[in-house]
């Protein structure tokens, strides 16, 4: 009977060993993963590794590639990075996604370059997603109308114009 328990004890070791094995290196794959995609696009790759953002955007006409991460207070857009409305799910659902970011020439400082047709890419290490630029428009920092309309495949960049005003890059996917 000893010999049976000695054997059974071993045995779940060992299938516990396994288990521990199997989790590290998924765990691991779906971080190698994750940063083939994001290769190239950030230096700093330790947001990613701890979880401390949403995704990343890409805007390949200015040459923009940054982080973003969850909200719009000063914690996040004074960081460095672009800011997910807190109205707004994640990147991967179709409603509409709106984008906030200082305006300096690293992160939507150069805004006002990009025209109608120009590609937005946005992402996480579940989803990829194009979209194409079809209209900009400059609005009063209190009207808020253009953030609170439904609108489904959408995303919306913002950032500050003139004082007392909003530059709005309103972005269509590419489907």
């Amino acid at each position: 009977m000893r010999r049976i328990i000695k054997y059974f004890g071993l045995f779940l070791m060992v299938i516990c060993c396994l288990i521990f094995i199997f989790i590290y290196f998924i765990e691991r794959h779906d971080i190698v993963l994750h940063n083939r995609i994001i290769s190239g696009v950030f230096n700093d790759s330790s947001d990613y590794i701890n979880n401390d953002y949403i995704g990343y955007i890409s805007i390949p006409k200015i040459n923009i590639k940054r982080v973003i991460k969850y909200g719009t207070n000063s914690n996040v857009l004074d960081g460095g990075y672009v800011g997910l409305y807190e109205n707004c799910d994640d990147l991967s659902n179709d409603d509409l996604i709106i984008l906030a970011g200082h305006n300096i020439s690293s992160i939507f400082g150069k805004l006002h370059i990009i025209s109608i047709g120009d590609v937005v890419i946005i992402g996480n290490r579940f989803v990829h997603r194009e979209f194409i630029v079809y209209k900009k428009e400059i609005i009063n920092e209190k009207d808020d109308y253009i953030l609170k309309q439904n609108r489904k495949n959408e995303l919306l960049l913002v950032t500050c114009d003139k004082k007392g005003y909003r530059l709005v890059v309103f972005l269509k996917e590419d489907l």
